[in-house]
């Protein structure tokens, strides 16, 4: 599977559903990794705020929080 087929891990608050189900599968793809990696949370919010879908940077760090730490069973 491919990141443009993903589905969000964890448990997306609606907002960040939301904009997640309003991105193309490209635009996923594109997104995801950073989503998931170290991009600022300020910066992602300005991003999804411009494409139309604002989701604030306090929900994506407890986005991030809730997500299990890698390698933890």
């Amino acid at each position: 599977m491919s990141w443009r087929d993903a589905i969000l891990p964890g448990k997306p608050g609606k907002k960040l559903q939301e904009a997640w189900d309003a991105m193309s599968g490209d635009t996923r793809a594109a997104f995801l990794p950073h989503l998931l990696g170290d991009t600022s949370a300020e910066y992602l919010s300005d991003w999804l705020e411009r494409s139309g879908t604002p989701v604030s940077a306090s929900t994506i760090r407890t986005y991030r929080r809730s997500l299990p730490a890698e390698g933890s069973v």
